[in-house]
Parts: structure tokens; C-alpha cells; sequence
């Protein structure tokens, strides 16, 4: 009875090295059949699909003609828009629900208008401020010039101070040639007396 009452362990017993490899390609080829049951039902979907159009664009059809109007292919490069011919030579153009109509505006032309209204606005408004500008820049060049009654006194201001040069020179050549005549007296007058001692 005691032996009865011990718990045995539950689970499976311990994976061998040959058993891994079996489990990895059972669980490689259960993917690749899900990968296989979802491209069928997909491929299912997209067949049931295209069949419900069909049956949409016959009853179309068959519509058009029992109300006496036939429904031409859409044009080329343009896709959705339908031409109807009436039984009288009328026609008339259907465009598919989110594309709007003949008299809705593209947004692409909502935003190139937008843009160039934009753009004249900032030509209009920068033209005369970047005139503005350009003229305080040329004033501030002008303000640096000398009004001709200055300029006259400071060319008068300069022929002095060249004479003043001048002047300055030539009394110092003056200055240099008297201590030369200076200097030559005294060594005149020192060399007699020298030689006067000596007799």
C-alpha cells in the first residue's frame, strides 16, 4: 500500500541526442505547412474576391443595358472613371467615390496656388524692404565721406606741414654744420698749443 502511495514523476523522460534533431524537423515542416495553409487561404480569398467583382461589374452591365445605356471601358491610364453613352448620343462621366467630380479641385493645384500666392506676398512685402535696406547700407558709405570746405583746409593743412618739414630740415643741416665748424676750432686751437708746449 505504501508503494502505491508514492508519487511517481509525471513528464517525459529526458530527451536523448537522437530525438532533438527529429523535434526540430517536425517543427520545421509544421511551420512550413502553416506557411502553406495561410498562402492557400489567402490565395482562396483574393480568388472569391475577384469573382464578387466580376459578378458586380455583370449586374452593372446588365443594369446599363436594361435601362438603355452601355458602359464603356474606363480610358486607359485614367482608372475608375466610367463614360456612359445614352440611347440618345448623351454621355456621361461617372468618377469612383473618393476622386470627386469635374468641378472639385485637385489638392496638388490647392497647394501649388497656395504657394504662389505665398510667393508673391514675399516679393511684394521683401522688395522695398531689401530697397530700404540696400539704401541705409549706401548712406552709411556716404557718411564717410568729407564735404569739400573740410577737405580744402586739411590739403592746405598738409602743404604746411610739408614746408614745416622742410623748414625743420633745413635748420637742422644748419644746426649739424655749426658744431662741425665748433668742432673744428677747437681741435685747431688745441694742436697749436700742444705743439707750442713742446718747444
Amino acid at each position: 500500500m505504501r508503494d502505491m502511495l508514492i508519487p511517481q514523476s509525471q513528464g517525459p523522460p529526458p530527451a536523448t541526442t537522437s530525438q532533438r534533431p527529429s523535434t526540430n524537423r517536425d517543427v520545421q515542416q509544421a511551420a512550413q505547412d502553416l506557411r502553406d495553409a495561410i498562402n492557400n487561404n489567402v490565395q482562396r480569398e483574393l480568388q472569391a474576391e475577384a469573382a464578387r467583382e466580376a459578378a458586380r461589374a455583370a449586374r452593372a452591365d446588365a443594369q446599363a443595358a436594361a435601362q438603355g445605356r452601355a458602359t464603356v471601358p474606363p480610358t486607359p491610364g485614367i482608372h475608375g472613371i466610367d463614360i456612359i453613352r445614352g440611347d440618345r448620343g448623351g454621355t456621361t462621366i461617372q468618377f469612383p467615390p473618393g476622386m470627386g467630380g469635374p468641378d472639385q479641385i485637385p489638392p496638388e493645384a490647392v497647394d501649388i496656388s497656395i504657394a504662389f500666392f505665398i510667393t508673391c506676398a514675399a516679393v511684394i512685402i521683401g522688395w522695398p524692404l531689401s530697397r530700404a535696406f540696400a539704401r541705409r547700407m549706401d548712406r552709411r558709405g556716404a557718411s564717410g565721406q568729407v564735404p569739400g570746405d573740410i577737405a580744402n583746409q586739411l590739403t592746405q593743412l598738409n602743404q604746411a606741414v610739408d614746408a614745416i618739414a622742410v623748414e625743420v630740415e633745413r635748420i637742422s643741416e644748419g644746426q649739424r654744420f655749426t658744431s662741425r665748424l665748433l668742432s673744428e676750432q677747437q681741435r685747431g686751437q688745441s694742436i697749436p698749443s700742444s705743439t707750442g708746449t713742446g718747444r
